[in-house]
């Protein structure tokens, strides 16, 4: 009895032995042009989202006592933004993460 279910489920679902389901196609992001630019709406959503940043590297150069004395710099910034339209209004989040000098 429990073998016939399991038969009866494996037929079913369309998925041979030995055979992995296939995932569905990914849907793409839709742009979000009423919030600016650069903004993309997920498919099912009402938010809309941007991630941008940037780096940065430097290399300082000073006379020294045994020549020329170097100081490497980095920087960075990460930041993402999202904007909903909901019952109460519009919501904005905005998160920035940097590190370095600006």
């Amino acid at each position: 009895m429990i073998l016939g279910l399991l038969l009866g489920l494996l037929s079913a679902t369309g998925v041979a032995a030995g055979e992995r389901p296939r995932p569905a196609a990914a849907e793409t992001l839709l742009p979000c042009p009423t919030q600016g630019p650069g903004f993309v709406r997920a498919p099912g959503s009402r938010t809309c989202f941007r991630l941008s940043g940037r780096a940065a590297g430097n290399l300082d150069l000073r006379p020294g006592r045994g020549g020329l004395e170097t100081a490497p710099g980095v920087s960075g910034r990460f930041a993402i933004d999202t904007r909903a339209d909901t019952d109460l209004g519009p919501v904005r989040t905005y998160v920035r993460i940097g590190q370095g000098r600006r």
